[in-house]
C-alpha cells in the first residue's frame, strides 16, 4: 500500500488527473515473486512471494495476510532464510512466534526452518498444524494432498529454497508457469 500510495503522492505532484492514476494503479501487476496473486488448485488462492526473504519481508507479508478475511485456512509456507549469520536462530524463531498468531497451518522448508516451527509450536500452534520438510518438492507434493477450497496459501523464502516449485505444484495452471513465476529459465529448473 505504501509503495502504491508514494507512487499517487508523485503522480499528484505532476498535476495528473487523480482517476487516472487510480486507474493506472488498479491495472498494476506486481513483479514476479512479489506477493502476487495467483488461482491455486481446488479453488485455492497462492500468494507467491518467492523472489526472496528477509525478516522484514516476511514480517511486511504477514501483516497483509493477517488483515485479510478468507473462506478457509490461512496457511503460511516460509523456507529459510539466508545469509542472517549470528541471528539467523533468533529470525526464524520470531517467524514462528508471529505465525502461530496468524495462520491456521505453518509448513516450513529447510534446515533454518526448524527453529521457525520449534517457536510456533512454543507459541501455542497445535503440533497437527506444524509440518515440516526438507525440500520444496516435497512440501509442494504433500501440500496438493491436503489443502481444501478457500485456503489461503503464502509461499515465501530465499531464493536457495527454491520455494516457487511450490507455486508450480499447486497453481491452477501450471501452464503459464514461465510467464507468472520466478526462475523459469533452463539454468535454474536444471539445479537441484
Amino acid at each position: 500500500m505504501y509503495p502504491m500510495l508514494a507512487a499517487f503522492a508523485v503522480g499528484a505532484s505532476q498535476n495528473i488527473n487523480p482517476i487516472k492514476i487510480n486507474e493506472s494503479l488498479a491495472s498494476h501487476v506486481p513483479p514476479k515473486g512479489r506477493m502476487r496473486l495467483i488461482a491455486g488448485i481446488k479453488d485455492t488462492l497462492l500468494i507467491d512471494d518467492t523472489y526472496n526473504s528477509s525478516p522484514v519481508a516476511v514480517h511486511e507479508a504477514f501483516k497483509t495476510i493477517h488483515a485479510l478475511n478468507v473462506s478457509g485456512r490461512k496457511i503460511a509456507v516460509v523456507g529459510d532464510m539466508l545469509e542472517l549469520g549470528q541471528y539467523s536462530i533468533d529470525e526464524h524463531k520470531r517467524v514462528g512466534a508471529e505465525a502461530a498468531n496468524i495462520f491456521d497451518l505453518l509448513v516450513t522448508v529447510g534446515v533454518r526452518s526448524r527453529a521457525t516451527a520449534d517457536a510456533a509450536l512454543d507459541a501455542g500452534l497445535d503440533e497437527s498444524s506444524v509440518l515440516q520438510f526438507e525440500d520444496s518438492i516435497e512440501a509442494g507434493k504433500y501440500l496438493k494432498t491436503i489443502i481444501q477450497a478457500g485456503d489461503m496459501l503464502l509461499v515465501k523464502g530465499s531464493q536457495s529454497i527454491r520455494m516457487e516449485r511450490i507455486v508450480a505444484e499447486l497453481m491452477r495452471h501450471p501452464e503459464d508457469r514461465a510467464k507468472l513465476l520466478v526462475r523459469q529459465d533452463r539454468q535454474w529448473l536444471a539445479k537441484k
